[in-house]
């Protein structure tokens, strides 16, 4: 087990934001999709069993639903190779979880245990291909004993090869699997408007530092698993690391209106002081004037740039590039103000 990878894991399920979300997008029902934050209780998920040894040191939450509370369990497995025995050892865990809350007298008012929904969190490079349910580990029952053997399943989401779901972390696998320039940028933008949202702004940052870990650990030449034969190692895909700077995932994981913002502070600055720069050295007042003058429509560029940068996630369109080359400071600060405003960056400027 990586114990680093384990921090991290660990710091991003503390949001309930993110477990709200995932479990939302893994069931359809209407209670799922009707959590709030505000039903989420983080609980302790340390157990022993009656010998004393530690069984499960993972993520546990709680949901209350109607009154009553659905425990939601996590699992974060943070093994290279899938685990044949993980139903049995998810049987395990729950059985724990359950005597533990009849110790602590931590039952419905009826005396009932609780459901729960059980969740494995695998991202090896290789597909997950262990059995999510004991049934599929146990020998076929002779007639009239299958009603008697334990049936217990578990939710797999595989970090590598999980890419459909529409929660956050669906998002983020997205874009960690993404093999081109294009692919790229379509889960960039995805991913990004999604975590600009406000009710993730709690979880900005353990994402972004998630993010920047899985990067380093995926694609750093150094880490590939052992289990990785030569022919894998020549058909690895392309750095994402290339294609993602630090800054980059920095401003994107930013609210918009402060990438915006900051995108038109710092192109304003730089034009203001290359134009202070270039009045100082003419040294007369005309010079300093028009160096001025100059250095506010280099801002004006420069913010707008900054602010396509973010919007784009790198790329400026074709189209306007001779566009802005050839744009005075007013159709430039037209432009950052409609930008700033929410328009559509290809269409404002197919539009001219």
């Amino acid at each position: 087990m990586n114990s680093r990878g384990d921090t991290i894991y660990k710091q991003l399920f503390s949001h309930p934001e993110l477990v709200r979300d995932l479990v939302a997008s893994a069931l359809p029902a209407g209670w799922a999709q009707a959590l709030e934050v505000e039903a989420f209780e983080r609980v302790n998920a340390s157990y022993a069993s009656e010998q004393g040894k530690a069984r499960h040191e993972d993520v546990v939450w709680r949901a209350r639903i109607g009154g009553e509370w659905v425990y939601v369990y996590i699992l974060l497995e943070f093994q290279s190779r899938s685990d044949k025995w993980m139903a049995l050892r998810m049987q395990v865990y729950i059985g724990l979880l359950y005597q533990d809350l009849i110790a602590q007298h931590k039952l419905s008012k009826r005396g009932k245990l609780p459901p729960l929904l059980p969740i494995v969190f695998y991202h090896g490079r290789r597909r997950w291909h262990a059995a999510t349910e004991l049934a599929e580990l146990m020998l076929p029952s002779p007639d009239g004993l299958a009603q008697f053997q334990a049936r217990q399943r578990y939710l797999l989401i595989d970090q590598h090869h999980d890419c459909e779901r529409g929660n956050i972390v669906a998002l983020l696998l997205r874009l960690l699997a993404a093999d081109t320039r294009v692919a790229a940028d379509a889960a960039g933008a995805a991913f990004s408007a999604r975590i600009k949202q406000p009710d993730l702004a709690s979880a900005r940052a353990s994402l972004e530092q998630w993010f920047l870990l899985t990067l380093r650990d995926d694609f750093d030449d150094t880490s590939m698993s052992d289990e990785e034969d030569p022919i894998m190692r020549t058909e690895k895909k392309p750095r994402l690391g290339e294609l993602f700077t630090p800054e980059l995932i920095h401003r994107m994981l930013q609210p918009h209106e402060e990438s915006l913002q900051e995108g038109i502070e710092q192109g304003m600055q730089q034009g203001m002081q290359q134009g202070m720069q270039q009045g100082m050295q003419q040294g007369m007042q005309q010079g300093m004037q028009q160096g001025m003058q100059q250095g506010m429509q280099q801002g004006e560029l420069l913010a707008l740039r900054d602010v396509l940068n973010d919007l784009l996630l790198g790329e400026v369109p074709v189209e306007a590039a001779p566009k802005i080359a050839e744009a005075d400071s007013g159709q430039l600060r037209a432009w950052i103000k409609s930008l700033a405003t929410g328009a559509s960056p290809r269409q404002l400027f197919a539009e001219g």
